[in-house]
Protein backbone atom coordinates (compact mmCIF):
# COMPACT_ATOMS: atom_id res chain seq x y z
CA UNK A 1 0.00 0.00 0.00
CA UNK A 2 1.63 3.20 -1.09
CA UNK A 3 0.72 6.18 0.69
CA UNK A 4 0.08 9.29 -1.85
CA UNK A 5 -1.28 12.14 0.36
CA UNK A 6 0.83 11.45 3.70
CA UNK A 7 3.75 13.79 4.51
CA UNK A 8 6.41 11.75 6.55
CA UNK A 9 6.55 13.13 10.03
CA UNK A 10 10.10 15.00 11.07
CA UNK A 11 12.34 12.44 11.75
CA UNK A 12 13.39 14.48 14.86
CA UNK A 13 10.03 14.16 16.27
CA UNK A 14 10.97 10.22 16.63
CA UNK A 15 14.20 10.01 16.77
CA UNK A 16 15.68 12.29 19.88
CA UNK A 17 19.25 13.20 19.27
CA UNK A 18 20.77 17.10 18.78
CA UNK A 19 21.74 18.16 15.62
CA UNK A 20 20.63 15.41 13.46
CA UNK A 21 20.19 15.93 9.89
CA UNK A 22 17.39 14.73 7.59
CA UNK A 23 19.38 14.14 4.16
CA UNK A 24 16.67 12.33 2.09
CA UNK A 25 13.58 10.61 2.98
CA UNK A 26 11.36 8.29 0.92
CA UNK A 27 7.86 6.50 1.90
CA UNK A 28 7.32 2.38 0.88
CA UNK A 29 6.74 -1.06 3.18
CA UNK A 30 10.35 -2.13 3.86
CA UNK A 31 9.19 -4.46 6.31
CA UNK A 32 7.26 -6.40 4.65
CA UNK A 33 3.61 -5.52 6.49
CA UNK A 34 2.13 -4.26 3.99
CA UNK A 35 2.02 -1.43 5.34
CA UNK A 36 3.70 2.05 4.14
CA UNK A 37 7.14 2.84 6.04
CA UNK A 38 9.06 6.28 6.87
CA UNK A 39 12.54 5.71 5.60
CA UNK A 40 15.47 8.00 6.45
CA UNK A 41 18.66 9.36 5.43
CA UNK A 42 19.88 11.24 8.56
CA UNK A 43 23.56 12.31 10.05
CA UNK A 44 25.63 15.08 10.77
CA UNK A 45 26.82 17.94 9.64
CA UNK A 46 29.74 20.28 10.55
CA UNK A 47 28.02 23.59 10.38
CA UNK A 48 24.24 24.42 8.95
CA UNK A 49 26.45 25.43 5.52
CA UNK A 50 27.95 22.26 5.32
CA UNK A 51 27.91 19.73 2.05
CA UNK A 52 29.82 17.10 3.61
CA UNK A 53 27.60 14.69 5.80
CA UNK A 54 28.83 12.58 8.91
CA UNK A 55 27.46 9.58 10.10
CA UNK A 56 25.45 8.62 7.80
CA UNK A 57 22.41 6.43 9.38
CA UNK A 58 19.39 4.55 7.53
CA UNK A 59 16.39 5.26 9.66
CA UNK A 60 13.16 3.03 9.16
CA UNK A 61 9.96 4.56 11.00
CA UNK A 62 7.25 1.47 11.45
CA UNK A 63 4.05 3.22 9.52
CA UNK A 64 2.04 1.93 12.73
CA UNK A 65 3.71 1.86 15.60
CA UNK A 66 6.56 4.68 15.09
CA UNK A 67 8.60 2.46 15.92
CA UNK A 68 12.44 3.40 14.81
CA UNK A 69 15.03 0.76 13.93
CA UNK A 70 18.74 1.99 12.15
CA UNK A 71 21.67 1.19 10.58
CA UNK A 72 24.66 2.98 10.51
CA UNK A 73 26.87 2.71 7.02
CA UNK A 74 30.20 1.97 7.49
CA UNK A 75 31.96 4.68 6.00
CA UNK A 76 33.53 8.33 7.27
CA UNK A 77 31.01 10.14 5.27
CA UNK A 78 30.57 11.70 1.86
CA UNK A 79 28.44 14.31 -0.30
CA UNK A 80 24.93 14.10 -1.70
CA UNK A 81 23.64 10.88 -0.12
CA UNK A 82 20.23 9.39 -1.65
CA UNK A 83 18.04 6.60 -1.13
CA UNK A 84 15.97 4.64 -3.63
CA UNK A 85 13.44 1.87 -2.55
CA UNK A 86 12.85 -1.42 -5.01
CA UNK A 87 12.97 -5.02 -4.44
CA UNK A 88 16.38 -6.06 -5.49
CA UNK A 89 16.16 -9.67 -3.50
CA UNK A 90 13.27 -11.18 -5.36
CA UNK A 91 11.36 -11.45 -1.86
CA UNK A 92 8.50 -8.59 -2.86
CA UNK A 93 9.14 -6.53 -0.36
CA UNK A 94 10.98 -2.99 -1.52
CA UNK A 95 14.66 -2.87 -0.13
CA UNK A 96 16.64 0.19 0.73
CA UNK A 97 19.37 1.91 -1.57
CA UNK A 98 21.71 4.05 -0.77
CA UNK A 99 24.07 6.19 -3.04
CA UNK A 100 27.00 8.75 -1.57
CA UNK A 101 29.34 10.93 -3.56
CA UNK A 102 32.90 10.66 -2.25
CA UNK A 103 33.41 14.40 -3.82
CA UNK A 104 36.83 13.76 -5.55
CA UNK A 105 38.09 14.31 -9.17
CA UNK A 106 37.12 10.91 -10.54
CA UNK A 107 33.48 10.51 -9.80
CA UNK A 108 33.50 7.24 -7.66
CA UNK A 109 30.64 6.64 -5.83
CA UNK A 110 29.96 4.42 -2.40
CA UNK A 111 26.93 2.15 -2.56
CA UNK A 112 24.54 0.14 -0.32
CA UNK A 113 21.26 -1.84 0.32
CA UNK A 114 19.79 -2.92 3.14
CA UNK A 115 16.99 -5.32 3.50
CA UNK A 116 14.63 -4.52 6.71
CA UNK A 117 11.97 -6.86 6.43
CA UNK A 118 10.90 -7.99 9.84
CA UNK A 119 12.58 -4.43 10.96
CA UNK A 120 16.11 -6.64 10.37
CA UNK A 121 18.48 -5.05 8.47
CA UNK A 122 20.23 -7.28 6.41
CA UNK A 123 22.92 -6.03 4.08
CA UNK A 124 22.29 -7.26 0.78
CA UNK A 125 25.42 -4.82 -1.01
CA UNK A 126 28.31 -2.82 -0.26
CA UNK A 127 30.08 -0.68 -2.65
CA UNK A 128 33.60 -2.80 -1.49
CA UNK A 129 32.15 -6.08 -3.01
CA UNK A 130 31.64 -4.56 -6.38
CA UNK A 131 35.36 -3.40 -6.25
CA UNK A 132 36.43 -6.51 -5.38
CA UNK A 133 34.54 -8.33 -7.62
CA UNK A 134 37.11 -8.40 -10.35
CA UNK A 135 40.96 -7.54 -11.34
CA UNK A 136 42.15 -5.37 -13.85
CA UNK A 137 44.83 -4.22 -16.17
CA UNK A 138 45.33 -1.60 -18.74
CA UNK A 139 47.94 -1.53 -21.05
CA UNK A 140 48.70 0.88 -24.24
CA UNK A 141 49.65 -0.81 -27.67
CA UNK A 142 51.26 1.08 -30.47
CA UNK A 143 48.98 2.39 -33.16
CA UNK A 144 46.66 3.51 -30.93
CA UNK A 145 45.67 0.80 -28.97
CA UNK A 146 45.04 -0.56 -25.67
CA UNK A 147 44.33 -3.10 -23.75
CA UNK A 148 41.93 -3.70 -20.60
CA UNK A 149 42.50 -7.30 -19.25
CA UNK A 150 40.47 -8.77 -17.14
CA UNK A 151 42.96 -10.92 -14.93
CA UNK A 152 40.79 -12.57 -12.98
CA UNK A 153 38.65 -14.29 -16.08
CA UNK A 154 41.55 -13.92 -17.76
CA UNK A 155 39.92 -12.35 -20.75
CA UNK A 156 41.42 -9.46 -22.63
CA UNK A 157 39.48 -6.54 -24.55
CA UNK A 158 40.29 -3.99 -27.27
CA UNK A 159 39.70 -0.30 -27.26
CA UNK A 160 40.43 2.00 -30.37
CA UNK A 161 41.85 5.43 -29.30
CA UNK A 162 42.45 6.97 -32.36
CA UNK A 163 39.55 9.17 -32.63
CA UNK A 164 41.07 10.93 -29.60
CA UNK A 165 42.05 14.46 -30.41
CA UNK A 166 45.81 15.12 -31.22
CA UNK A 167 46.90 16.97 -27.69
CA UNK A 168 45.41 13.50 -25.86
CA UNK A 169 47.10 10.83 -28.27
CA UNK A 170 50.18 12.79 -28.02
CA UNK A 171 50.63 11.83 -24.58
CA UNK A 172 50.91 8.32 -24.88
CA UNK A 173 52.05 8.05 -28.67
CA UNK A 174 54.73 9.30 -30.79
CA UNK A 175 54.59 10.61 -34.27
CA UNK A 176 54.45 7.35 -35.74
CA UNK A 177 51.87 6.00 -33.14
CA UNK A 178 54.31 3.80 -31.27
CA UNK A 179 53.25 3.71 -27.35
CA UNK A 180 55.81 5.86 -25.04
CA UNK A 181 57.86 4.02 -22.41
CA UNK A 182 56.45 4.63 -19.00
CA UNK A 183 52.54 5.10 -19.46
CA UNK A 184 50.05 3.03 -17.94
CA UNK A 185 46.42 3.43 -17.24
CA UNK A 186 44.22 1.87 -14.72
CA UNK A 187 40.32 0.75 -13.92
CA UNK A 188 38.98 3.29 -11.07
CA UNK A 189 36.61 2.05 -8.56
CA UNK A 190 32.99 2.00 -8.69
CA UNK A 191 31.84 5.11 -10.48
CA UNK A 192 28.01 4.48 -11.02
CA UNK A 193 25.09 1.95 -9.97
CA UNK A 194 21.85 2.40 -11.61
CA UNK A 195 18.94 0.62 -10.42
CA UNK A 196 17.52 -1.00 -14.06
CA UNK A 197 13.66 -2.65 -13.64
CA UNK A 198 13.23 -6.42 -14.68
CA UNK A 199 10.89 -8.17 -16.59
CA UNK A 200 9.52 -9.57 -12.71
CA UNK A 201 7.29 -7.25 -12.65
CA UNK A 202 6.76 -3.45 -11.16
CA UNK A 203 8.97 -2.77 -8.50
CA UNK A 204 11.56 -5.20 -9.11
CA UNK A 205 15.12 -4.67 -9.87
CA UNK A 206 18.72 -5.27 -10.85
CA UNK A 207 21.63 -3.43 -11.01
CA UNK A 208 24.05 -1.42 -13.88
CA UNK A 209 27.74 -0.89 -12.33
CA UNK A 210 29.92 1.19 -14.30
CA UNK A 211 33.98 1.71 -14.11
CA UNK A 212 36.06 3.99 -16.12
CA UNK A 213 39.29 3.17 -17.46
CA UNK A 214 41.67 6.27 -17.62
CA UNK A 215 45.30 6.65 -18.43
CA UNK A 216 48.43 8.11 -16.62
CA UNK A 217 45.88 11.22 -15.42
CA UNK A 218 42.50 10.99 -13.65
CA UNK A 219 40.83 12.99 -16.37
CA UNK A 220 42.01 10.88 -19.53
CA UNK A 221 38.83 9.02 -19.96
CA UNK A 222 39.54 6.08 -22.10
CA UNK A 223 36.62 4.32 -22.05
CA UNK A 224 34.26 2.64 -19.20
CA UNK A 225 33.30 -0.79 -17.81
CA UNK A 226 29.65 -1.55 -17.40
CA UNK A 227 28.43 -4.58 -15.68
CA UNK A 228 24.95 -5.78 -15.11
CA UNK A 229 23.97 -7.97 -11.87
CA UNK A 230 21.20 -9.66 -10.64
CA UNK A 231 20.53 -10.88 -7.04
CA UNK A 232 20.91 -14.47 -6.67
CA UNK A 233 21.70 -17.24 -3.95
CA UNK A 234 22.55 -14.69 -1.66
CA UNK A 235 24.59 -12.20 -3.45
CA UNK A 236 24.74 -9.75 -6.57
CA UNK A 237 26.33 -11.92 -9.28
CA UNK A 238 27.50 -10.50 -13.18
CA UNK A 239 25.36 -11.83 -15.85
CA UNK A 240 26.75 -9.44 -19.01
CA UNK A 241 29.33 -6.84 -19.53
CA UNK A 242 30.52 -4.39 -21.86
CA UNK A 243 33.37 -2.31 -22.61
CA UNK A 244 33.97 -0.05 -25.07
CA UNK A 245 35.27 3.89 -25.63
CA UNK A 246 33.26 6.79 -23.31
CA UNK A 247 30.19 7.62 -25.07
CA UNK A 248 30.12 5.08 -27.22
CA UNK A 249 28.21 2.69 -24.68
CA UNK A 250 24.70 3.61 -24.61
Amino acid sequence: MFIDAVTPPPIEMVIQEEQICTFDRKIGDVTGDGIDDFVYLTGHKKSPDAIYQEGITISVVDGVTNEVTEQVLDLNGGYGSALFLGDFNQDEISDIYVSISSGGSGNINYYYIYSFKDKTPVQLLDYQSLNQLYEWSVRFLDHYQVEVINDTLNQTYELNLSFKNKEFLQKYYDSEGKTREGVEGEVLPLGGLSPIMTPRGKGAYSLLSSQVIIGTAMVDHLGVIEIYLTYQEGKFIPYDMVIGEQGNIK
